[in-house]
């Protein structure tokens, strides 16, 4: 790598990282991902039901059985006892429901609105009383009625983990990987062609490129502002393991920040690695079409012009990863998809987490996208000579896919 490279790389990440533009897109993420946490916290915590008030019309023992285990119900029992009564605070509602029961059998009436009840929860209770009540009905000693009460047990393991806790993180964390990182690099890729469109578009307009051709060449503009531009990303990927770090170590006495981190660790360091170093390349082959696209405007008005082709490209990958999150595993389309450059982003990292590939697909997806990256460079850097110094009025679409043909 030449020094003018290295030059016009410094000055493109200093330049930018100076700006408050490049800081705020560092922070405006956590700021919604921390106001969307508060939100969702919020209205869980005011949308919590209260427990219905239910009459019980029926023995006293049953009564006080169910007052036992009411909470699990999400219910409150009544001191109402008779059933002339409770129709009568039904009606003026003023409890939810009335729990008749009499011989082996049970109602439930309650009002349109009244809070849920845990239905299973009661069933269960319910049973265990009459269980309990055909155990003595049949002359059994109390060891007998607690040996034919016992539940059956049953022990869910899932392998290579290391308890059923971690299961269920890695299973969550793992749906939420099949969305965020199709999410993620859609974002960035549209931030960052902008970044560099910018970039390119400003030394045009300004007519200033010619003097800087003159004084370096194109291929260290070229290859200095992709270093630049990558360097900027880089550095907010790392601001974020670097906030994550912390996260871990200092805000584990925060509730909601624990139960977040709780899922993060189903992830290992190779799978964020790997996710890690392939936003980058796949940020990387965009850069290139969107500095190809940008050598073609001639001022900062036609950036937008420019960067359709490489934000419709982008789309592509974006809506077959949301379309497949579910069940992409099982999807011909997106395991194809997994080995195509500029789409294997957005899908291999999702087989992965979800291990509908193994580690050396992975590596080999992530080597062909390595590959292409290079290729397309090489390839870039011809396109970009010929048409950084180049003005015309006619359509980007048209200059583009022309630039395309001639070489």
């Amino acid at each position: 790598m030449t020094n003018p490279t290295l030059l016009v790389a410094k000055h493109t990440y200093l330049s930018r990282l100076k700006k408050k533009s490049f800081w705020w897109l560092i922070i405006s993420p956590i700021l919604l991902i921390a106001a969307a946490g508060l939100l969702g916290y919020g209205i869980s915590y005011f949308s919590n039901d209260q427990p219905a008030k239910v009459a019980i019309i029926g023995p006293s023992t049953s009564r006080e059985a169910i007052n036992q285990s009411a909470s699990k119900m999400n219910i409150k029992v009544s001191s109402i006892t008779d059933e002339q009564s409770a129709q009568s605070a039904l009606k003026k509602q003023t409890i939810d429901g009335i729990l008749t029961l009499h011989d082996g059998q049970g109602t439930l009436v309650t009002q349109q609105k009244a809070p849920k009840i845990d239905k299973d929860q009661l069933q269960a209770v319910l049973s265990k009383l009459f269980l309990t009540t055909q155990a003595e009905n049949y002359g059994l000693t109390a060891r007998q009625t607690a040996a034919l009460m016992t539940p059956f047990s049953l022990k869910t393991t899932v392998q290579n983990q290391s308890n059923q806790q971690d299961a269920d993180n890695n299973q969550a964390a793992k749906a939420v990987i099949s969305v965020a990182v199709t999410i993620i690099v859609l974002l960035i890729v549209s931030t960052y062609a902008s970044l560099i469109g910018n970039e390119i578009a400003n030394e045009k307009s300004s007519r200033i490129m010619e003097t800087l051709l003159a004084a370096s060449s194109a291929q260290a503009q070229y290859f200095g502002k992709l270093l630049g531009i990558t360097g900027l990303l880089v550095t907010q990927l790392l601001s974020y393991v670097v906030l994550g770090v912390g996260a871990n170590l200092f805000g584990q006495q925060i509730m909601m920040v624990k139960q977040a981190l709780s899922y993060l660790t189903a992830l290992t360091p190779a799978f964020l690695t790997y996710t890690f170093i392939f936003i980058i390349v796949a940020t990387g082959l965009y850069l290139i079409l969107a500095a190809i696209a940008a050598s073609l405007v001639n001022d900062t008005s036609q950036v937008s012009q420019a960067m359709v082709p490489v934000t419709t490209l982008a789309m592509i990958p974006y809506v077959v990863g949301l379309a497949s999150a579910s069940n992409g595993g099982n999807n011909v389309v997106v395991r194809i998809f997994a080995y195509i450059p500029f789409m294997s982003q957005s899908t291999m990292p999702s087989l992965l987490a979800n291990q509908y590939v193994n580690w050396w697909q992975a590596l080999l997806s992530l080597t062909i996208s390595l590959i292409a990256l290079v290729a397309l460079a090489q390839y870039g850097q011809k396109l970009y000579a010929k048409n950084v110094l180049s003005y015309s009025d006619e359509n980007i679409l048209k200059q583009l896919l022309a630039s395309f043909k001639r070489s």
